[in-house]
């Protein structure tokens, strides 16, 4: 009975799976043949032809043929506009129903799937490509009642506390940098509407209110583990974290691996919340504060029914208006934003962002950096593969290696006026040992 049940979970919905990875590699490799196709997913030519004349059928997929012959190895496949969505959406699908069957296991058989499965459990994984990756499915997760993981004491300022964990901590794995940053785009909605942010303009970042969902965080948290990270991990991204229900079941399983903060407008917070998220071994909570002087004291008071201890918490003041850049730093969000005195688009041409660290969107994407808000460039899925793979990845490689050496050339990259150099630097010089040595 188990058995059969873990197999279904597996091989769920097969078909749709298999567009997926189709609609993903061509997306990936537009213009790809074929030939490379069959070859780069393993399928037969037989299989992927069949696949494709579905997609087709269905208007997903668009065939050219490139030498006007009669022969299919000729074709290109691109996708079309509803071809991109239902990409997004089969993704969406395949987590939630794997969900779905895991749930209803520990419901009917009360069933704990463990590494003694053994056979068994290395098929499963977090998309169709997961390559056998070993992911512990647990029962319900209870949160917290108290702190057990010791607060790392940083400095209270913006660039200083992230200096601590980026330039003065650089890790290997497999003789590669591993990244120090990571950003999580926990949820992709937010209750407030910034004009210096893209959300603000629902045509650019619409809200879309999808989330991450816990198997993803799972997978997260056993690589990050495997490559033995180090570095910090930010809850923050294209949205408002605390608007994620399960924000603090997520903490915690990070903390495990990683040390968490939280970035917030505060809107969500109390004393009660304050006090969860310290109790699931966040690190820092940075609190941003748009409406003005006064809720210095509404925070700091919450700070004190809360019992927290007062580093625990970052006040940043934000509530500046355009003549003084909103109190930040303005940067365009790779041309999604023109708002305020913003720095001309090839002042700066070095970036040192994706050396240290990217950002995962609520579904696995994997982009550069969190000025990305275009969304269009994916470094990869980590549905699909480990996060390893898609840091040393080539079109990872191919990016960073363009933007060490000062070489702003490709979308987003080109439209990005951020500096990009402020940390990172020792990450930077690590790969580009690595480049020139080759």
């Amino acid at each position: 009975m188990n058995e059969r049940y873990i197999y279904y979970m597996v091989n769920l919905n097969k078909n749709n799976n298999d567009h997926l990875e189709i609609l993903r590699k061509i997306s990936k490799t537009p213009g790809a043949s074929q030939r490379k196709l069959s070859k780069d997913l393993g399928f037969s030519l037989g299989k992927l032809n069949y696949c494709l004349q579905e997609l087709q059928t269905k208007g997903l997929v668009k065939i050219k043929n490139f030498k006007r012959n009669e022969k299919k190895i000729n074709y290109l496949y691109v996708l079309t506009p509803l071809g991109i969505s239902k990409k997004s959406k089969l993704a969406i699908r395949f987590i939630k129903k794997t969900m779905k069957k895991y749930d209803d296991l520990i419901l009917e058989e009360k069933f704990k799937l463990t590494s003694t499965v053994g056979n068994i459990q290395n098929n499963i994984g977090i998309g169709h490509n997961s390559n056998g990756q070993d992911i512990e499915l647990e029962g319900k997760v209870e949160e917290n009642k108290n702190r057990t993981k010791p607060l790392f004491k940083t400095i209270a300022v913006n660039i200083k506390r992230r200096t601590v964990k980026v330039n003065d901590v650089l890790s290997t794995f497999k003789g590669k940098p591993i990244p120090s940053w990571i950003e999580l785009s926990l949820i992709d909605v937010c209750n407030r509407s910034c004009s210096f942010c893209p959300k603000s303009d629902p045509k650019i970042a619409p809200d879309t209110h999808q989330k991450m969902q816990l198997p993803l965080i799972d997978k997260l948290c056993n690589e990050l583990k495997e490559i033995k990270y180090k570095g910090s991990v930010v809850l923050c991204g294209y949205g408002e974290p605390l608007l994620h229900k399960d924000v603090n079941i997520i903490s915690k399983k990070l903390a495990d691996v990683s040390f968490v903060e939280v970035v917030t407008n505060g809107d969500p917070l109390n004393s009660k919340k304050i006090r969860e998220l310290y109790d699931n071994n966040v690190n820092k909570l940075l609190i941003s504060m748009y409406d003005g002087k006064h809720q210095i004291d509404k925070f700091n008071k919450m700070v004190k029914d809360s019992g927290v201890p007062d580093d625990f918490v970052i006040l940043r003041d934000r509530w500046y208006g355009a003549d003084t850049d909103y109190g930040l730093k303005l940067t365009n969000r790779t041309g999604t934003v023109s708002i305020g005195d913003q720095e001309e688009v090839g002042k700066y041409n070095k970036c040192f962002y994706p050396s240290y660290q990217f950002l995962i969107d609520w579904n696995g994407d994997i982009f550069l950096c969190p000025q990305d808000w275009q969304r269009r460039v994916t470094m990869g899925n980590m549905m699909q593969e480990h996060i390893f793979k898609i840091w040393d990845g080539k079109i990872m490689n191919k990016f960073r290696k363009n933007l060490i050496n000062g070489k702003r050339k490709e979308n987003p990259c080109k439209m990005c006026n951020a500096e990009g150099t402020i940390l990172g630097k020792k990450h930077a010089n690590a790969w580009n040992d690595i480049y020139v040595s080759r």
